[in-house]
């Protein structure tokens, strides 16, 4: 199983299992060709202050382009699939995720979360 690694983070099946995110409702993205385009508004007061008074190039808004794993993520993060089942899920749909699936969904799901506030965590440790 795919957890070795994983349990000696102190991540167990069980922990993946009762882990369940979704989609921040408040975040702007769009989908072309399955390939997720987060928007970003860069209006905190400091930016349009720069931008405004000081006419630095500040752009109103900037983009992150998912790859097509992150986009999958992204994606079925619905608030109800829970970690583990999307991990399966993603090891069906690219194999070649399969080596280090968890490791990677997890760091790559708490990043969505505490960096970029694109997700939030519905259940969970």
């Amino acid at each position: 199983m795919q957890l070795n690694r994983e349990k000696k983070k102190g991540i167990t099946e069980d922990d993946l299992k009762r882990l369940v995110y979704k989609r921040n409702p408040q975040a702007h993205y769009v989908i072309k060709d399955g390939i997720v385009t987060i928007i970003k508004e860069n209006n905190h007061p400091i930016q349009r202050f720069f931008r405004n008074r000081l006419h630095f190039n500040i752009p109103e808004e900037s983009t992150l382009d998912l790859d097509r794993y992150g986009s999958y993520v992204f994606l079925h993060l619905d608030g109800k699939t829970n970690v583990y089942d999307l991990g399966q899920a993603l090891g069906r749909k690219f194999d070649e995720t399969r080596k280090y699936q968890y490791t990677r969904l997890v760091l790559y799901l708490r990043q969505l979360d505490h960096q970029n506030n694109l997700i939030i965590k519905v259940k969970g440790n």
